[in-house]
Parts: structure tokens; C-alpha cells; sequence
């Protein structure tokens, strides 16, 4: 699919088989110049001669510094030599006697057909999504930072600190320290939420320190992009941000084994800084390396927040690092930021993490009795989870008694991918109360 221009025509300076290079302006038409022809982009070309019988429609790579449309392929032609169907095949460049007339156009294959199939590639696909703004597959789970189970809006400083689910902060620092939470502030992208970095004590040189935000994604989520394969897909990192350094920050993409990384950076200008700014990395797809596409770790996602060599938001105390909006999507552009349905992205996240809080009443006619259910509780008791987990988790119980003396649990308490039971047991005749249970259930990657 060729690039188009509005009533470009104009004369080369000579006929032949050479490439078209623009001489002159045909009258009441535009210059390539003028028509805004961009330098390396491909366009489709009709050359028609003076005597009206040699013809030729041919598709190139416009260089701007000489004026030339490379004459690459010669899709139709006068002599029926073209290489499109219904041609030939060959697509020999026609021999013009003297030097034609050349229009920019626009042939069949270049225009969307709501009769018939279109037969775009992946990345004029994703361009016409971009084009269009429509939304594509974000691979970031609670890219809006609107979810934080754990934590809350709380605040923590140690490794492996959630602020928001999914979203966990790292760091190797010598002297330097911050606080990490979720903060409410409305994005750009209308999300009311974001994570904000604020240090806490500055570190002045980076040394071998590293600090950065990091994000897991399961194999199944990222399958489709075909990582480890000749048919790896391009990917685009998108991310908001407000900084309070200029620089340059580092983005890697990297397998669970840790041994196939991509990298990128984006800049962030001195006018930016302290400043809500969107910036994308784009990541030609790994074609080597291991790359899960099961329920395990299949990717992971950093945004350095310092790192020897790039910019580092520990040079003064007090200096605040936010992240916001955040996106991975498949191609080469990342589309405006879609802000998740709450609702939606709540499920998403408890497939690997989730508090829940139980309550159980029963009642005991003598000790050493287990019940069948009175108030819908047996002493075997089930509950379902409200999404499938990614893998058994693991389960911390808090289990307080309003009689323990009534009370007895019995063996451990288990879970399963789409259930947990626990039994129980009577000690004495009389009620027995079990409230505020809460359980949190970590399917984490």
C-alpha cells in the first residue's frame, strides 16, 4: 500500500526506463514538493506518454534530494508486462520515447473495500487502528494504576513493594531511599490514579545502583505476539510520566530466564521536566531466547527510574517520579491511552492477587461434632474465587473466634486454582462464630 498526494503531476527530465526525477510542474498541478512528498516513503505513479498509447503504472521510494520516484515495480503497463494480476508478471519498465506525464495516484489495492477482502500487513493494520484511534490489546495489566488491592494508597520503600497491583518497585541503592505508593491525581488519559516515587534520602552518584518499576505478564497474555519465534511481533511501550530530571530512561523488555532483553529509551527535554508527558519505545519482536507462553512469567517490563549512564531521580531529596497511563501494544505506534472499565480490570488483577473476607456461623449441639450446613456452612466449607487463578495460591488466613474454646480448625487450609475449603470442627455444644476472615490469596508471577 502506497502513501497518496493531492493532484500531484509533473514532468521528469527525460523518458526511458531511468527513475521519474521531477523537472517541471504539469500546469494547474502541484510540485511533489508542494504536494508535501515525504523523503523515503513509498508511492504509486501513472506515466502516460504524449502520443497517449505508452503507459505505465510503477511503485517507488521517493528520495526529496533529487526530486526521484524510483521506478521499483512496475505494476501494470502498455504492453500487459506489469507484474499485478491480470499482467504478465514480469514488470518490465515500459521504454518511453520521449518524457511522459506523472501523476501521484492511488490504484485499487490501495483502497479500503467494504466488498471484498483487504490484504493488509500486521503494521498497516496497526497504523489504520492508530490512524482511527480504536483500541488494541493492552498487555499491561492495570495499566491506570486504578487498582491496589494490597496496599491501598498506603506507602512502602522495601524491594518488591506493590503500590498497585501488578506494579511492584526494585531497587540495588547505596545511601539513597524513597517512598512508593498509589496516589489519587486524574492522567491525561483519564485514570484517577498513578503511582508516585518520592525520594526520601537523595543519592548523588549512581555507582552500580539501579532502581525501576517493573511489571510481570503471564505467557498466555503475550502468546499471541510470538516472542522466540522468526514471527516475532513489533511491540510499542507506551508510558505517562511526570520526572523531575531531564534525561535519558531506560525501558527492557526482557524473558523470565533473564538472558534475552530488549532495550529502549525515551527522553525526557528540560522543558518537560515536573511536567505529565506521554513517551513511546518501540521494540522490534525477540526472534531468539525463551519466552514463556503458558501461565508462568512470559515477559518482563522495566521503567528505570536511575541507572549508571541514564538520567537518575535520586540527585535531591524531595524529587517526585510518577507513572502513569501506562501501555504495551502490538506494532510499531501505541494508540491514545484507554483508560479500563474499573469493574473489569478488578478481575484481571484478582486472578493473581485478592483479599477476601469470609464470615461462618454454625451451631454446635455437643462437642466433637461436625455440621452439616445450618447457615450456609458446612464443616467443610467451599467457596468458590471470583476468577480462575493463575496457579494454586498460596493462602495467609487470619482467623479470629468469638468463642475459640468452641472452635477447632481442622488440618490445613487448601486451595485450588477455582476453590479453597477449610474444615472445621465443635469442641463444646453451643455456637460457634467464626468473623472477619480475611484471606489473601497471592497468584502472583
Amino acid at each position: 500500500m502506497a502513501a497518496f498526494l493531492n493532484n500531484c503531476r509533473f514532468i521528469p527530465t527525460a523518458g526511458g526506463t531511468t527513475d521519474w526525477i521531477y523537472a517541471s510542474t504539469v500546469g494547474g498541478c502541484q510540485s511533489p514538493a508542494l504536494a508535501g512528498a515525504v523523503d523515503g516513503r513509498k508511492y504509486k505513479f501513472l506515466a502516460i506518454g504524449s502520443d497517449l498509447i505508452q503507459w505505465e503504472i510503477a511503485e517507488g521510494t521517493y528520495t526529496a534530494a533529487s526530486g526521484t520516484f524510483a521506478r521499483t515495480i512496475v505494476l501494470y503497463n502498455s504492453s500487459g508486462s506489469g507484474a499485478a494480476s491480470g499482467q504478465s508478471g514480469v514488470g518490465t519498465k515500459i521504454n518511453f520515447t520521449v518524457a511522459p506525464n506523472v501523476a501521484i495516484v492511488g490504484v485499487k489495492e490501495d483502497l479500503i473495500s467494504v466488498e471484498e477482502p483487504n490484504a493488509f500487513t500486521l503494521a498497516q493494520m496497526a497504523q489504520a487502528r492508530a490512524n482511527l484511534g480504536l483500541t488494541k490489546k493492552n498487555y499491561l495489566v492495570n495499566g491506570g494504576m486504578q487498582i491496589s488491592q494490597e496496599n491501598g494508597t498506603g506507602s512502602g520503600s522495601s524491594n518488591l513493594y506493590y503500590p498497585v497491583d501488578q506494579w511492584y518497585i526494585q531497587h540495588t541503592l547505596s545511601g539513597g531511599a524513597y517512598s512508593c505508593a498509589q496516589v489519587a491525581s486524574s492522567t491525561p488519559g483519564g485514570s484517577t490514579h498513578r503511582i508516585r516515587v518520592t525520594v526520601t534520602a537523595a543519592q548523588a552518584t549512581v555507582g552500580s545502583s539501579v532502581c525501576f518499576l517493573q511489571q510481570k505478564i503471564e505467557g498466555l497474555r503475550v502468546a499471541d505476539l510470538k516472542f522466540g519465534t522468526a514471527n516475532a511481533r513489533t511491540v510499542t511501550l507506551q508510558v505517562g510520566l511526570k520526572a523531575p530530571v531531564a534525561g535519558t530512561f531506560t525501558c527492557l523488555l526482557q524473558n523470565n530466564a533473564t538472558d534475552t532483553t530488549l532495550s529502549g529509551s525515551f527522553t525526557v527535554a528540560a522543558g518537560e521536566v515536573n511536567t505529565d508527558v506521554v513517551k513511546s519505545v518501540t521494540f522490534a519482536g525477540a526472534t531468539s531466547g525463551s519466552w514463556a507462553q503458558d501461565n508462568t512469567n512470559g515477559m518482563y517490563v522495566y521503567v528505570y527510574l536511575m541507572q549508571s549512564g541514564g538520567a537518575s531521580i535520586f540527585a535531591t531529596n524531595g524529587n517526585v517520579f510518577e507513572l502513569f497511563d501506562t501501555g504495551l501494544y502490538e506494532g510499531a505506534t501505541a494508540p491514545p491511552f484507554q483508560c479500563p472499565d474499573y469493574a473489569s480490570e478488578l478481575l484481571v488483577c484478582q486472578r493473581y492477587y485478592q483479599l477476601v473476607p469470609w464470615g461462618i456461623e454454625a451451631y454446635a449441639p455437643g462437642g466433637n461434632t461436625r455440621h452439616q450446613s445450618t447457615i450456609g456452612f458446612a464443616p467443610k466449607r467451599t467457596s468458590s474465587w471470583s476468577v480462575q487463578r493463575k496457579v494454586a495460591p498460596s493462602v495467609a488466613t487470619n482467623i479470629r473466634a468469638s468463642d475459640p474454646t468452641t472452635f477447632v480448625l481442622l488440618g490445613a487450609f487448601s486451595a485450588g486454582v477455582a476453590h479453597a475449603s477449610i474444615s472445621s470442627e465443635s469442641a463444646a455444644a453451643g455456637l460457634m462464630q467464626v468473623y472477619t476472615i480475611i484471606d489473601a490469596i497471592n497468584a502472583r508471577l
